[in-house]
């Protein structure tokens, strides 16, 4: 019990971690640097989930797509309202979180079933 449960609560606690590292970050030096940390954060967690699951080492597609959404949110928000930064860490956490940590692990299937399909064509 104690390994299916480690198992579904490591990345998500590595996850509210990065998110409150990047907060700290934000307050200290520089907005950019908290979103980047955010964007480490989700791409580790991402690829934690994956090892505990038995799936290769890397991180998915989506985790790739939303980590870089994450810096070029950040990169803009930075450039029309500095303050705005700040409040985007918990919303991008959050939606990490949710679009990362899909039950049953189907998320990695159908992005290989999909790449499968797309190379027979």
């Amino acid at each position: 019990m104690t390994h299916k449960f480690s198992r579904d609560f490591a990345p998500s606690l590595l996850l509210a971690s990065g998110i409150v590292a990047a907060m700290s970050v934000q307050a200290a030096c520089s907005d950019l640097a908290a979103m980047c940390l955010l964007a480490v954060a989700m791409l580790a967690a991402d690829t934690l989930a994956a090892r505990l699951y038995g799936a290769l080492l890397r991180p998915s597609c989506a985790a790739v797509v939303l980590a870089v959404a994450c810096c070029l949110a950040g990169c803009i928000a930075m450039l029309r309202e500095p303050g705005h930064t700040a409040s985007l860490i918990p919303v991008f956490g959050l939606g990490a979180w949710v679009a990362l940590f899909m039950p049953g692990g189907s998320r990695r299937d159908d992005c290989c079933t999909a790449r499968s399909t797309w190379s027979a064509s």
